[in-house]
């Protein structure tokens, strides 16, 4: 009896199957046919460049302020299982995770200091 409970996850793959095909389908029936005037325009870092040319080259520090926010987006996802367990910890957890935070902290003030979150990068041609 135990190997029935498995029959609806293959019903529910079976399902969202045959929906995906449905999609793809109308989308091909109603869907636009003649291409689109960007279709093949390069596109990097959410700007769109001003010619075809995609070898200019882009500041570093684009790359550099998304590594801290990715950076810091999982060290504070980081925290929401610690608010959880929090009581269980007791003082110990405490202080690991205010070390923690101050880690953090001063991580960011570094890269505050050193003008990594700071906004007025320019496009740099090669």
């Amino acid at each position: 009896m135990r190997e029935m409970e498995y029959v609806w996850i293959l019903v529910f793959a079976g399902i969202l199957l045959v929906i995906g095909l449905v999609m793809i389908s109308l989308n091909a029936l109603l869907g636009p046919r003649e291409p689109q005037i960007y279709e093949d325009y390069p596109y990097e870092c959410g700007v769109p460049l001003y010619d075809k040319d995609a070898q200019t080259t882009f500041h570093q520090g684009y790359y550099l302020l998304g590594l801290l926010l990715l950076l810091f987006d999982i060290e504070a996802a980081f925290l929401f299982p610690w608010s959880v367990v929090y009581r269980y910890l007791g003082v110990f957890g405490f202080i690991e995770m205010f070390i923690f935070i101050f880690i953090l902290t001063y991580g960011l003030l570094y890269a505050w200091k050193k003008g990594a979150l700071d906004w007025q990068f320019e496009i740099e041609e090669v």
